[in-house]
């Protein structure tokens, strides 16, 4: 047993480690929607600095501006996209069922959500947007619009997904799951995954992921030779469990995405036709966090070195540009979940919108999982129901906030253009490009 003194330690680092998934994730989501859908050479003319602020500077205290577009036109900078809001349906799924336990209960005996729980919420978000906060759900993928407008998805969400996979010739790979399943490697993948996205390799990226968040927070993943275990681990349990029915994985075109000797530039993340591949998100993701552990590893300034990996990395990512959000997302749950929430940088954390309720919703879960004083249960919190403690927003209304939305945009669009600022392409902000979702 360790001293009291140790187990202070670790909880205590824990506690900072499951924050730094949730905002560094939420943080990735943000920084990435400035360059979403563009191409490498238009962000790096978009943006010449090269660098983001979502507080300002003491010479001009405001967020750096938008390179705007009928995409980001809707959005204010420190805002996260549909990647995080889809996360958070989860997170909350389990607050909703879960409380502080008892000493003698371990957090372990928890519920997790259920495929159905999921697809409740993701209806509701779709429908009326993130609740909580009273956000437009904005970035609807086609593949999760598609299959959670479809009858019977309610009661069996992985029998629809497999419909509409089937359908569309078991080709399509998008990344959607994956950015929202980080929240399963905290407090328990595969399941969850397919209430939406059924192909192999969308469900084995899902497993992978979750495992890396796993295992980084309870210090089982520390070096490179960890993560390729894991990898290899997961390829076993998809060996093992898959329906006979199921496409095989193709491991060299797995492994080209995710071996320690990929780059990024190897990726080719923003080539627009396969900008949503799930192997692309997973690569970028696990490329960063084989930089970072060969940075911290590496350097005798490990400290200091540790508060500027992840705005250096999350940064030269987002200059890759194509689907940048879902890309810096997945890789900021990671890096967040290596580095902890010290290590993020303060000009970034601190100007992301609805940071105190995101710690909040981290302390209720550093709660009911043990690792840190106090009560909670989740039966009370509002926030965490699946109309997170607002009444159902009618069809009406909804097209009444999206036309007040959609003015917004156009005025913004109006002053950029008066301003003689170049619009960058990006497609339209009411529909993610083909393949993602």
């Amino acid at each position: 047993m360790p001293s009291p003194a140790t187990a202070h330690l670790l909880h205590t680092t824990t506690q900072d480690l499951i924050a730094g998934v949730i905002i560094g994730s939420a943080l990735g989501d943000a920084i990435g929607l400035y360059t979403e859908f563009m191409p490498a050479s238009l962000a790096a003319t978009a943006y010449p600095s090269r660098s983001f602020t979502l507080t300002g500077t003491p010479t001009n205290p405001i967020p750096t501006p938008f390179h705007f577009d009928t995409h980001r036109a809707p959005f204010q900078p420190g805002r996260w996209t549909d990647d995080t809001d889809h996360a958070l349906l989860i997170l909350l799924a389990f607050l909703h069922t879960a409380r502080t336990p008892t000493p003698d209960e371990p957090a372990s005996s928890l519920p997790l959500p259920t495929q159905q729980e999921l697809a409740k919420r993701l209806r509701v978000w779709t429908s009326q947007g993130f609740k909580p906060l009273g956000t437009m759900p904005l970035g609807l993928g086609r593949l999760v619009g598609s299959v959670v407008s479809s009858a019977g998805f309610d009661s069996d969400p992985e029998s629809v997904a497999r419909g509409y996979w089937e359908r569309t010739g078991k080709r399509v790979a998008p990344n959607g799951s994956l950015m929202r399943t980080w929240p399963v490697g905290v407090f328990s993948a595969a399941t969850l995954s397919r209430v939406t996205h059924v192909d192999p390799r969308c469900v084995l990226a899902c497993v992978i992921g979750t495992g890396l968040v796993r295992g980084l927070l309870r210090g089982e993943i520390a070096v490179e030779s960890d993560i390729d275990a894991l990898i290899k681990r997961a390829l076993n349990w998809y060996s093992r469990q898959h329906d006979e029915n199921d496409q095989k994985i193709d491991e060299p075109e797995l492994w080209k995405h995710i071996s320690s000797s990929t780059t990024l530039s190897q990726l080719h993340l923003d080539d627009q036709p396969t900008i949503g591949y799930v192997y692309k998100t997973l690569g970028a993701g696990v490329t960063m966090l084989r930089l970072a552990m060969r940075t911290v590893n590496d350097t005798k300034a490990a400290k200091l070195t540790r508060t500027k990996l992840f705005e250096e990395f999350i940064t030269d990512l987002t200059f890759h540009g194509g689907d940048a959000d879902t890309n810096a997302c997945f890789a900021g749950a990671l890096l967040g979940s290596y580095l902890g929430y010290g290590a993020l940088p303060d000009h970034w954390k601190h100007g992301l919108l609805h940071e105190e309720w995101l710690l909040q919703k981290s302390d209720a879960l550093c709660r009911v999982l043990g690792v840190q004083k106090g009560e909670y249960d989740g039966s009370k919190d509002a926030d965490a129901e699946p109309e997170g403690g607002k009444p159902v927003i009618s069809q009406q209304e909804m097209e009444g906030r999206w036309m007040v939305l959609q003015q917004e945009a156009f005025r913004k669009m109006e002053e950029t253009a008066k301003r003689g600022v170049t619009k960058a392409g990006g497609g339209s902000w009411w529909q993610k490009a083909v393949g993602r979702g």
